[in-house]
């Protein structure tokens, strides 16, 4: 059988960039490469800048037996359009549908759209050599872990999943060879050090209400095999920038501490950016990854009161907040701190305290608060609360088209669903926001320091963008 994994691709007019390679890809056909006799091509449909139909005219040309696509909610309308654009040239080829929208709402789905054949739920590692075993031997399917199909009476079979990589070490190394490279030039932030994504783990033990990774298993890759991986990129590729991708890298602290001393040992030539919750640093642990190389981290913070931390069960305090804060920067690191506005049951008031919260970061030297819309994504508590409140229209399904003009207005993408005060419209909030933050003025400051250190035609492409966005004058 021959499988072409592929991400969903770009919207006509769309000047975003992915930057880095897609991981899950990357493992999927690692592990197809060395556990399977299966063909397995990869096509970023997205960093090759093309549309549904011209993504799907040449895949088609490679003539797959199955085309893989990766999507997530937000581009779930995208990888849709790209399932009929290939079965309207070709009804043969399988379409096969992954990544954490479609696992989450498989079976809406494929009552919908009758062009996507299969949807393989959560990890698709193991179960996609189980698929393509399957599939050539002409066996049964329902004993492929997390595989969600029809059959032939049009019953919606939906296998449970039984089979996921519980050991990471037991992962091959992504197989950086399917990517074409030198298309992926994203520096980290503030630098133009090129970079590319790894990680050290999966899963996630919290349990935030507006995640869907909630309460799901952390499993750890043994931290020499994870810098091997950072070692070869270097080495083979010369790649000197690392976003290191784990929800939380220091969620364990001996993971994280690890990982660093063998950064150091090796004596790589290294940046990298990570991704870390405030109640998991100290200021040891932050001072060993300034000296392994880490330049900038952020922390999801997302409110700045401490009783609406608590409705969303993020399990942090404001003090452990600010500590974080100043001990990442006095270590010499950028901090990026996000926060989310319109969560449940927020006032003004609680309001009020994120605006303070997010000014007395600004203050702190080299760090700054980023705040957004709260998005509804399938899957999560959040959903389910919004649901119960009536928040949610009651014929309202994931997978049909949805649009709101009201979120055009807060210059937020009107196919996604948002949380929304009962008294507040997201208009309103984001004047709020406006006002206690002065962003405007800051953001023409910033917008014009960056502007004098664009580099490409495609940094002046995003910087624009992202202008527009902000303006409210694109969705």
């Amino acid at each position: 059988m021959k499988l072409i994994l592929t991400t969903s691709p770009r919207a006509d007019g769309d000047l975003e960039r992915a930057g880095v390679p897609f991981l899950g890809l990357g493992y999927i056909a690692a592990y197809v490469e060395k556990f399977s006799h299966h063909q397995v091509e990869i096509f970023d449909a997205h960093t090759y800048g093309l549309n549904a139909s011209e993504a799907a005219e040449k895949i088609l040309e490679k003539k797959p037996d199955i085309i893989g696509v990766h999507a997530i909610t937000d581009n779930r309308f995208k990888a849709i359009a790209f399932a009929k654009e290939i079965k309207k040239r070709n009804k043969d080829v399988i379409v096969l549908m992954g990544g954490p929208h479609f696992s989450l709402t498989a079976k809406n789905a494929l009552e919908l759209v009758p062009e996507i054949d299969f949807i393989l739920k959560s990890e698709a590692e193991k179960s996609m050599v189980a698929f393509l075993d399957a599939l050539e031997k002409k066996q049964g399917l329902d004993s492929v872990s997390g595989l969600v199909f029809s059959n032939r009476s049009g019953q919606i079979i939906d296998n449970p999943i039984t089979e996921i990589i519980s050991n990471l070490n037991e992962l091959p190394m992504p197989a950086w060879h399917l990517f074409d490279l030198k298309l992926y030039n994203k520096p980290i932030d503030g630098t133009n050090i090129r970079s590319i994504g790894v990680m050290s783990a999966r899963g996630c033990p919290n349990n935030c209400v507006y995640c869907a990774n909630a309460r799901s298993g952390l499993r750890l890759m043994n931290p020499q095999k994870f810098v091997d991986q950072i070692e070869f990129l270097y080495k083979e590729y010369g790649y000197k920038g690392f976003d290191f991708w784990d929800d939380t890298l220091t969620m364990v602290n001996e993971h994280a501490i690890a990982i660093c001393n063998e950064i150091i040992k090796r004596k790589l030539d290294i940046v990298w950016y990570a991704r870390a919750r405030v109640n998991t640093v100290n200021k040891e642990l932050l001072q060993l990854m300034k000296r392994a190389g880490c330049i900038r981290i952020s922390f999801g913070v997302e409110s700045g009161s401490p009783r609406i931390l608590k409705i969303i069960r993020k399990n942090i305090t404001i003090e452990q907040v600010m500590n974080a804060v100043k001990w990442s920067s006095d270590a010499g690191m950028a901090v990026l701190t996000n926060f989310m506005v319109n969560l449940p049951e927020e006032t003004l008031d609680d309001l009020k305290q994120t605006i303070e919260l997010m000014k007395q970061i600004n203050k702190v030297k080299n760090c700054s608060a980023a705040y957004g819309f709260t998005v509804i994504y399938p899957g999560t508590e959040l959903e389910l609360m919004a649901k119960q409140k009536g928040l949610m229209p009651k014929d309202f399904s994931w997978n049909s088209p949805y649009q709101s003009p009201k979120y055009k207005v807060a210059g937020t993408d009107p196919s996604l669903f948002y949380m929304e005060w009962p008294g507040a419209e997201l208009e309103k909030i984001k004047a709020i926001m406006t006002k206690g933050l002065g962003i405007r003025g800051n953001v023409i400051k910033k917008g014009l320091n960056k502007l004098r250190k664009i580099r490409s035609i495609g940094e002046l492409k995003e910087l624009i963008v992202a202008g527009i966005r902000y303006l409210g004058i694109r969705d």
